[in-house]
């Protein structure tokens, strides 16, 4: 064989070899992506469900709130409410005028 074409198979080979370790690191990183992905992907699924849970507690939260001020404003309106304010202000009314 003549020196070129000892070069020609030589470059050949070469190639084979690299193209073999190219399809490697691809794949090798096609798999190291899609793992990064899945755990990306669990992580938004739990963030979205402490999400979710916070929601939750803050509406529950709210609706406490709602029914305590309910409550309290039927508190205010009632006859012991108003009587017991009443007794309240005297005392202080006197303690303003000494």
């Amino acid at each position: 064989m003549s020196e070129s074409s000892e070069g020609y198979v030589r470059l050949e080979q070469e190639l084979r070899v690299s193209r073999r370790w190219g399809q490697r690191a691809v794949k090798e990183m096609h798999a190291v992506m899609l793992k990064d992905l899945r755990a990306a992907e669990g992580r938004a699924r739990r963030a979205e469900r402490r999400t979710e849970e916070a929601r939750k507690r803050a509406k529950r939260a709210e609706q406490r709130a709602t029914r305590a001020e309910r409550e309290l404003a039927e508190l205010r309106q009632s006859a012991t409410w108003r009587a017991g304010r009443a007794l309240l202000a005297v005392p202080s009314r006197l303690k303003r005028r000494s």
